[in-house]
């Protein structure tokens, strides 16, 4: 059997050094934004009883969860995503009488990836939920939060693209289509294969009408601006289905009203799972993610599974593919960089360690040398390119010039 105890598995990563401190200061910067918005923070179980997950409409396959069994026998699973558990403490930990209730969260999650699409199955998830109100301005706050945080940390030429899962959901209720049918159907539509959509409608033509399928066709191809709502609104009959348009024209509206339309674009072919959605539907987008670097929406169905029955709304967002996405874009993380070296005998320790938490209180970054040797602690300081360094013992300080050191006036 190979030994591993130099690897780690298939789909995670080690994180190291400029990308650690990255990946930190953006959690950092969306916990700030969070916190700032009215939001509370919570922490699930990094294990979780595989029956939270047991949904009729849990958008994760089973077969994508890591399972594994405790003591007495009984399934558990590494969390898949972060909604359903909150959705569990929401109907069950929490007895909040005053609704918005605003919760937010960063954690890393845990799925079964394929490693050759480039996918982790270890990532971080970052996200809110808007619970307890059923309301415009809840899927309005969800959006314009997403907008707010990709701008503080800098992504460029962003995308929300905003959907209506009810409006598919309508426009196929009356066909007789069965579940795999429906499915095949929709995942046309979602990854927008146009030859693969316009066969199968073709092979129903006697069972869907020519007016359903001119509107399915044209589903993959109906993303824009606000114009693409009048040109399908021309095509339907379903009342239904028109009231998800009007749904999508007032949040697009006011999301205009706030000066923020030009992060927004429409895509009625945005058609996600077709029973965990109940309304709006929205995806982010950026140059240098492959993929929706986040994804949320409507979902008023999905804690009456744990006890209440209470509507909510949320985001969630994959911090790590946020990273490749800056890296790709040019920006450059570093991390905090030491200014001040101590050097000192082991008698002077003392004087060395408070020495380093004044410099930190006057706002310097400092490091006591680990060397005994002040020649040994002068070439590990040129090496990390250290820009000062004091010696206690013989009362020396030094300013790093060119890369070589420079005596100077001695002052602490």
């Amino acid at each position: 059997m190979i030994n591993l105890k130099k690897y780690i598995p298939e789909g995670t990563r080690d994180i190291l050094f400029e990308e650690c401190s990255a990946k930190v200061k953006i959690e950092n910067i969306l916990r700030d934004i969070y916190l700032n918005h009215g939001y509370h923070e919570v922490i699930s179980p990094t294990l979780e009883f595989y029956d939270v997950f047991d949904l009729e409409n849990q958008p994760i396959a089973q077969e994508k969860m890591y399972k594994l069994f405790d003591n007495l026998g009984r399934i558990l699973v590494l969390r898949p995503d972060m909604t359903t558990p909150i959705a569990r403490i929401a109907g069950t930990k929490i007895n909040e009488e005053i609704y918005p209730l605003k919760l937010c969260y960063n954690s890393n999650v845990y799925r079964v990836n394929e490693s050759l699409n480039g996918k982790l199955s270890e990532f971080t998830q970052s996200g809110v939920e808007i619970i307890g109100v059923k309301s415009l301005r809840a899927d309005v706050e969800a959006i314009i939060t997403s907008i707010k945080i990709f701008n503080k940390i800098g992504l460029s030429s962003f995308k929300i693209e905003i959907g209506e899962s009810q409006f598919f959901k309508y426009i196929i209720e009356d066909l007789n289509l069965d579940d795999e049918e429906k499915e095949a159907l929709r995942l046309y539509i979602q990854n927008k294969n146009i030859s693969a959509l316009r066969e199968f409608l073709g092979s129903k033509s006697q069972i869907i009408d020519k007016n359903t399928t001119e509107i399915l066709q044209k589903l993959p191809e109906l993303f824009g601006g606000i114009e693409v709502l009048e040109e399908v609104k021309a095509l339907i009959k379903n009342k239904k289905a028109l009231m998800a348009i009007e749904n999508i024209k007032n949040i697009y509206t006011l999301i205009d009203s706030l000066g923020m339309s030009e992060y927004i674009s429409i895509d009625l072919g945005m058609v996600q799972h077709i029973n965990y959605y109940t309304g709006l539907i929205f995806r982010g987008y950026c140059i240098g993610a492959g993929n929706d670097i986040l994804s949320g929406g409507r979902y008023d169905t999905l804690i009456e599974s744990f006890g209440k029955k209470l509507p909510a709304t949320g985001f969630a967002l994959n911090i790590d593919s946020i990273l490749n996405a800056l890296a790709v874009q040019g920006m450059q993380f570093e991390n905090k960089k030491i200014q001040k070296l101590i050097f000192c005998l082991k008698d002077e320790l003392l004087d060395a360690y408070e020495l380093l938490d004044k410099l930190n209180k006057d706002g310097f970054s400092a490091e006591v040398s680990l060397y005994e040797k002040e020649s040994e602690a002068l070439e590990y300081g040129k090496k990390r390119n250290i820009q000062s360094f004091i010696n206690l013992s013989t009362k020396n300080s030094y300013e790093l010039e060119n890369g070589e050191w420079v005596e100077t006036n001695f002052s602490i």
